[in-house]
């Protein structure tokens, strides 16, 4: 299930349990960096924000790609998406990531 997004590669956890076993110590490493930047794939017609698709989150060049499916089951990736590739095989739609970067926020 790639949805079309190139790199999109989703391993879905169920749990709170799950995610911590398999994403505590990566997540934990995120502590003290900036979110510099984000993406959303949002329709090209309406730039509607399609909240199926993974959001990129960008720490200091760290991206973490969030994902959530059904009901209780979340995936979360790390720097394999290509959110400049298009998306690809939705024929009814047509969707692009829209990246955007941050201001950085000075630290006290």
């Amino acid at each position: 299930m790639s949805m079309g997004i190139s790199g999109f590669e989703p391993t879905f956890l169920v749990g709170l349990e799950a995610v911590r076993e398999n994403h505590r110590l990566r997540l934990a490493e995120l502590g003290g960096r900036r979110l510099t930047g984000f993406a959303l794939v949002r329709f090209v017609e309406d730039g509607e924000w399609f909240a199926d698709c993974p959001v990129v989150l960008n720490f200091e060049g760290v991206r973490v790609e969030i994902c959530h499916w059904k009901f209780d089951e979340l995936s979360i990736g790390w720097n394999t998406i290509d959110t400049s590739a298009a998306i690809t095989g939705w024929e009814w739609s047509e969707w692009l990531y829209r990246r955007v970067v941050t201001a950085p926020v000075a630290r006290s």
